[in-house]
């Protein structure tokens, strides 16, 4: 079991400067983790404003986005009484998450990094991304819980710039700043969850749609 988890951990840091999409993590599966160890599996879909950065002067086919209307989403969480500490891989972006919650209140905040190739230097290079996340759930049933979600959050999604012919591409993350809210229902490990983001300073809007399944690996008694 440890040897398992050290590898996905591995594998996760090597991965670590792979990615560039980066987007608030589930609100649903954060309140549902279960005291002990928990995997959780899924993924969101988006609609609304996607794809539509410019670089000026640069109209043209040579410029593609990679926000994308779908990711998966990998999550190892450590859930102690009223605290969670998680290692999240969406798509190829590491993060980590850390919060508090109780039975109907809980707060999350995120942290990752990608790295982005027109900088000069390290420090230059580096692109950061994350948020907070505030959440309040309404059991109906030890099974069966409900739950609406506010955020405020740093995303990012991948830009390929091709400059032509005898020169290496350029892959960048763009960022953006979102706020936003969201509803979500849990049964047992599953859970369905709707999401609203509003981006700051620009008149876009973004509708996310995402599923997630909990497989609860190990338990932890506290009550002894």
């Amino acid at each position: 079991m440890a040897r398992g988890i050290l590898w996905i951990v591995l594998t996760v840091c090597a991965l670590l400067l792979a990615g560039c999409s980066s987007h608030p993590p589930s609100a649903a599966q954060f309140m549902n983790a279960r005291n002990g160890i928990n995997f959780v599996a899924g993924g969101a879909v988006r609609v609304g404003d996607l794809d539509n950065r410019k670089i000026p002067g640069r109209d043209d086919e040579s410029v593609s986005y990679e926000e994308g209307y779908w990711n998966t989403d990998l999550a190892l969480s450590f859930a102690f009484p009223y605290a969670v500490v998680a290692l999240d891989l969406e798509d190829y972006t590491y993060r980590t998450i850390m919060g508090g919650r109780s039975q109907y209140f809980g707060v999350q905040g995120w942290y990752g990094f990608a790295a982005d190739d027109r900088g000069d230097d390290v420090s230059s290079r580096m692109r950061h991304m994350g948020g907070v996340m505030f959440v309040e759930q309404y059991p109906v049933s030890e099974n069966f819980k409900v739950g609406i979600s506010e955020h405020i959050s740093r995303n990012s999604y991948r830009v390929i710039d091709d400059p032509g012919c005898c020169t290496f591409n350029k892959l960048y993350p763009e960022v953006y700043s979102e706020f936003g809210a969201g509803a979500y229902v849990v049964y047992k490990g599953f859970s369905a969850e709707f999401r609203y983001g509003r981006e700051i300073g620009a008149p876009n809007n973004r509708f996310y749609f995402q599923l997630n399944y909990a497989f609860f690996l190990k338990e932890w008694n506290y009550s002894k």
